[in-house]
Order: structure tokens, then sequence, then C-alpha cells
């Protein structure tokens, strides 16, 4: 007991194995309240985590009817690879794309209002 009179503890590793662990999850589809579906495409993930890392999805997902429910948001004009970039970035805070992605991973996060994605992504299709 420390001095104060409560017990601290902060556990460096939990934060990384939760992400770890979530992804995972996602990928397993276990767990998973939204479906995106992308040209096509279905995507599977966790409300809670888009709606941190996409003010866009935020929105629609604090507006959704029944919030308890698998909700379903769908994108005719973006694509699906850029998409699943978007969501292992925001499992993984790592972003990787083929360059010839890099455009569509800008447009989607751009769509998605993904700021700091969007950035990234600006200046670096300004490089090519």
């Amino acid at each position: 007991m420390i001095p104060n009179g409560y017990l601290l503890f902060e556990d460096e590793s939990l934060l990384d194995s939760t992400v770890a662990k979530m992804n995972a999850l996602r990928k397993s589809g276990q767990f998973c309240d939204v479906r995106l579906q992308v040209c096509g495409h279905e995507l599977m993930a966790h409300r809670a985590v888009l709606a941190c890392c996409s003010p866009y999805l935020f929105e629609i997902f604090n507006s959704d009817i029944e919030p308890h429910g698998v909700s379903h948001v769908t994108f005719d004009d973006l694509d699906p690879e850029a998409v699943e970039i978007l969501l292992n970035y925001a499992y993984t805070a790592q972003l990787k794309a083929d360059k010839e992605l890099v455009k569509d991973v800008y447009t989607a996060a751009k769509r998605l209002k993904m700021e700091r994605v969007k950035l990234h992504s600006e200046s670096t299709t300004n490089d090519c």
C-alpha cells in the first residue's frame, strides 16, 4: 500500500496487448459490431475502435437508431483495399500501403475524416 492509502499499478504492456487482441478479434470476426460494405466487400470491425479513429464514423454511430445492434455502413465509392489499410491502421497505428494505393488511401482517409492519415498520405501523394 502506498502512504496515501491506495494501490497504484501501471501495466505498460496492457495497452499494446489489448490493441493486439482487439485486432485479432477483428480478424476472426469476434465481437464485431459493425459491417462496412465497401464496393461489395464486407469488412468487420468494432464500432468503438472506428469511432475513436474516424470522426465521420463517430457521427454515424452516434446517430444510430439501434446503438446496441450491428451497424451497417456502405461505401460504394471507396477502394476496399484502401479501407482495409485504414482498418489495420486503426487497430495497429501502422499504415502500410503500396504506392499504387496511396491515392485511394488518401481518398478514404479524407472521407472518414482521419486527419492524421490524410495529412501523411497527402504529403506522400505530392512526392509521387
